[in-house]
């Protein structure tokens, strides 16, 4: 059997940013992904061409704010990789037209129900209750609520308000949002070549028991790795299946955590196939998928992608294929490429906050550590962040560490 310091399974932002903060403290880290390849919601899809074109298929949008991400950029050397998103807007889709936001906006019953915005509280509010009474009915059904679908790819209707947007300190010295040469899985390459650092890709996970002080995690291969400090950092289904054997009440708790599939497809077309002018992404209401995420906020010489992020179990691969050249309104021949993607997003509703109470006290004390995007948000920096609070909390009490 094989020993290391930290063993973290799942190599997606939330596993690889804990992998960081556990190498750069000494400790001989391995991380095990099921998958042929790292990433996890980091799904940059490169064409091998030699064009540097690159699509997002999964996270798309980093912002000056997220501090905890900068920070390990600049620690791997990249932070001169990252690079202006054009200033191009979000369209609707709205009766098979692409139109712009503000055309389908009541400004009336957006003045009148703005007032709220100074005194409502969003504690405690899902994102219906809080924002129809900041808009109006009408145009949260119509538009903001399609918005919001967008932004977490899922319906947004229920999910805690005050864990979709969040203030944070910005850095004046990054721009506002920024990509990344290569796309965002440029991060997880930096990560994956540190020092202490090794990566394991195709390594499925069947099986983890907590014996006398040690982790022992047993692959599908039949391979047996040992170690003193465990995390997971993959969706709670997945969690709560490895934990269900030496950690009953977590366990449990874990599988309480509500989660969403999402099916992506995504398509790089030539330049000159497009006739619809450069835009960030377009916004769905009422179709079979809630958003497709342009590649035009990074343009290219040659291509232009995007990656419609649609609704599960509605459509198969050639219904889907229909609808992007029905909206793109281009011929399958134009296709240079098409991919799909699929992953978990967590689905969380108002109280959440107390579930992960609970699993933080269960994990008191513990050297197993538990990351992801269903703890206080799904953003980017609040994977990261979580990854680091849980590092920080085994070396507060691991003198090994």
């Amino acid at each position: 059997m094989n020993q290391y310091d930290m063993i973290i399974v799942g190599a997606g932002i939330s596993g690889m940013s804990l992998a960081y903060y556990s190498a750069r403290s000494g400790l001989k880290t391995l991380v095990l992904e099921k998958n042929e390849r790292t990433g996890g919601c980091f799904s940059s899809h490169r064409l091998e061409d030699g064009s540097g074109f690159w699509l997002e298929m999964g996270a798309h949008t980093c912002y000056n704010s997220y501090a905890s991400l900068l920070g390990i950029i600049e620690e791997c050397g990249i932070l001169g990789r990252i690079t202006k998103r054009e200033k191009v807007s979000y369209k609707m889709l709205v009766d098979n037209r692409i139109t712009s936001i503000p055309s389908q906006i009541n400004f009336a019953e957006l003045f009148f129900a703005a007032r709220h915005l100074f005194f409502l509280k969003k504690a405690g509010q899902s994102v219906e209750s809080y924002y129809t009474k900041i808009v109006g009915r009408n145009n949260f059904g119509k538009v903001f609520g399609p918005a919001f679908n967008a932004v977490i790819s899922q319906r947004a209707n229920d999910f805690p308000a005050d864990m979709l947007f969040k203030k944070r300190p910005r850095r004046k010295d990054i721009m506002k949002s920024f990509a990344v040469d290569g796309g965002l899985l440029t991060i997880i390459d930096a990560i994956s070549a540190r020092p202490n650092i090794t990566v394991m890709v195709g390594k499925d996970v069947r099986s983890m028991r907590y014996e006398d002080g040690l982790f022992v995690v047993a692959t599908a291969d039949g391979s047996r790795y040992g170690s003193r400090n465990f995390a997971l950092a993959v969706p709670p289904p997945a969690a709560a299946a490895l934990l269900q054997q030496s950690f009953q009440e977590l366990s449990l708790k874990l599988s309480q955590v509500r989660t969403e599939s999402l099916e992506t497809m995504g398509v790089v077309l030539k330049r000159d196939a497009l006739a619809l002018g450069p835009l960030a992404g377009i916004i769905a209401a009422g179709d079979s998928f809630y958003s497709a995420v342009s590649r035009d906020v990074v343009q290219h010489e040659r291509y232009r992608g995007f990656s419609f992020h649609f609704k599960p179990g509605r459509t198969d691969r050639n219904a889907k294929l229909k609808r992007i050249t029905e909206v793109l309104e281009v011929s399958g021949r134009h296709m240079e490429y098409v991919g799909t993607r699929d992953n978990i997003v967590p689905s969380l509703t108002v109280g959440h906050e107390r579930l992960v109470k609970d699993i933080d006290i269960l994990l008191g004390g513990k050297r197993l550590l538990l990351t992801g995007n269903y703890f206080s948000g799904m953003a980017i920096e609040d994977c990261v962040a979580r990854s680091l609070s849980e590092f920080l909390r085994l070396a507060s009490f691991a003198s090994s560490v």
